[in-house]
């Protein structure tokens, strides 16, 4: 009659070729443990060795194919030295040694013994017997063995490690099915999955590569510019110019150029900016650095559609071409300073990356967590600096809240599932196609538009207490070995020393209460 819900162990026998003799012992042992247990304990052990369940196959080396066939399938492995350590291959010492590797890295049981049998002394390979004792003394940390004298030693003790431990398996096994099943939540460090302390970490954004990119351009713009200086006015007016004014004489070309055309002069304050960051950065001007020849400001300027227009100007195209250059060598400057005040703010920040946990056998829903941290200590996103006003466009075009605050998804930890309808801004709210919200409007509008940004990341409910400040936020599901981080970044003005926290859910009926320390690196 058949048997229904029987376990099915595979055994590996693993061992080099001196000690075949003991193969049967373990097909013996492994015999009477399916008679005596087996019936009654629905379970039964199934001896693999690679002379018997392998198969000719070609594509790889031929120990990474017994990997495959045979070692990675099987549940427990038993492995017996005497004097030989067996073939090397290509990434261990033997076969075996790979074989025991691969259980143990999967963590499944290894059953290792040791032969003290004696043998002639000229049948001894030194260099072999050499790597049995090394590997002897490797394995001391790595888990139990046992040295056997004879095959009678050898078949006791096997058969009643082969017993001990499959009979434990089946009443660890029947404990899980009749415990019931129910959800257990915790909190821990998101980088080290620790559910007692967390380390603060610093944003770094001062040496970030994003800067270091921008602080590069303006070294290039500085380079370009000493490299192309206008050496010598010219005296005459040149070919453009003339162009404007081709049926006047030389003479009137000139006075009637002072008439349309000023000439283009380099503010103090645009000059200031640019010398103050070459002196802080070593970098030196070229005596000619500021001049721009006889380059000129259109003063006929054709208005567009909207009433506004852009200037014009009047002069070589090398002329042209160093103005705008300047121009774009300030705004580089002009930028690199606001994300330098911008980053500097954020690293003097500490901050930490949480997650909850759900290391329980079912899933949970209906999840509220409350987070009391000490008075003082926590800095909420409305206290953030804004980015400066000519970066925050950029800024919010890259999306640098998202990238700095929210917490990112991994392998074994799941993004925090944020709302699906997140709340209108109200600056997008139009009542005519011609009153589109536009983000470049104004700072203010940019501003604003950041805010409601951060507001969307940092979604808690915060209560103000007199000894703490309150943090509390909802997980509407999750299910069992799974972790869900926290809806952003944890920021702090000062680093707390320790942070409680309370869990209600669901499925527990108690509230789940626990702290977390913090600690410095």
């Amino acid at each position: 009659m058949p048997r229904e819900g029987v376990a099915v162990y595979d055994l590996l026998i693993s061992c080099p070729g001196d000690v075949n003799e003991y193969l049967e012992l373990i097909k013996e042992a492994v015999d009477n443990f399916n008679k005596l247990y087996g019936s009654l304990n629905n379970i039964q052990v199934s001896v693999k060795h690679w002379s018997t369940d392998s198969f000719p196959e070609s594509g790889d080396k031929p120990q990474e194919l017994l990997n495959k066939q045979i070692v990675r399938n099987c549940d427990a492995a038993v492995a017996i030295f005497w004097t030989r350590f067996g073939t090397a291959t290509d990434r261990y010492g033997s076969g075996t040694e790979e074989e025991i590797e691969e259980m143990l890295l999967a963590k499944k049981q290894v059953f290792m013994y040791f032969l003290d049998t004696p043998i002639n002394p000229s049948e001894i390979n030194e260099e072999q017997f050499a790597a049995v004792k090394n590997f002897k003394e490797r394995y001391k940390d790595r888990g139990i063995f046992f040295t056997v004298k004879d095959k009678s030693e050898f078949k006791r003790h096997f058969t009643n490690h082969l017993t001990l431990y499959f009979l434990n398996l089946v009443n660890e096994k029947e404990t899980f099915q009749n415990e019931p099943l129910k959800p257990l939540l915790t909190i821990r460090d998101k980088n080290t999955s620790s559910d007692e302390c967390c380390v603060p970490i610093k944003f770094n954004l001062l040496d970030s590569e994003f800067l270091n990119k921008n602080y590069q351009k303006i070294i290039d713009y500085f380079e370009k510019l000493n490299k192309t200086v206008i050496s010598e006015v010219p005296a005459k007016v040149d070919n453009n110019t003339k162009k404007l004014t081709r049926s006047l004489k030389e003479e009137d070309n000139v006075i009637l150029l002072s008439k349309i055309a000023d000439d283009v002069t380099i503010s103090d304050d645009f000059k200031k900016l640019i010398n103050d960051f070459a002196i802080k950065e070593e970098i030196k001007l070229h005596e000619k650095f500021w001049c721009l020849g006889n380059l000129k400001k259109n003063k006929l300027q054709m208005p567009t559609p909207f009433g506004k227009s852009a200037p014009s100007y009047i002069g070589t195209d090398e002329e042209r071409n160093r103005f705008s250059l300047l121009k774009k060598l300030y705004w580089e400057i002009v930028s690199f300073n606001e994300y330098t005040e911008y980053f500097t703010f954020m690293d003097n920040i500490e901050y930490i990356e949480l997650m909850v946990s759900n290391i329980g056998k079912s899933y949970d829903e209906d999840i509220d967590i409350k987070l009391i941290v000490p008075k003082g200590c926590l800095l909420k996103h409305h206290d953030l600096l804004y980015p400066g006003e000519n970066i925050i466009e950029e800024v919010q075009e890259i999306k640098i809240e998202e990238i700095l605050f929210k917490i990112s998804e991994t392998d074994s930890v799941c993004a925090y599932d944020y709302p699906q309808q997140p709340l209108l801004r109200s600056e997008e709210i139009n009542v005519s196609p011609l009153l589109t919200y536009n983000r470049t409007s104004s700072y203010e509008s940019q501003k604003n538009y950041y805010k409601d940004s951060l507001n969307d990341i940092f979604i808690y409910r915060y209560f103000d207490k007199p000894e703490s400040d309150i943090l509390r936020f909802d997980i509407e599901y999750l299910k069992h070995n799974t972790s869900m981080a926290f809806p952003s970044k944890l920021l702090f003005k000062n680093v707390p020393r320790t942070i409680e926290y309370e869990i209600t859910s669901k499925f527990i009926p108690d509230i789940v209460k626990g702290k977390i320390n913090l600690k410095s690196d």
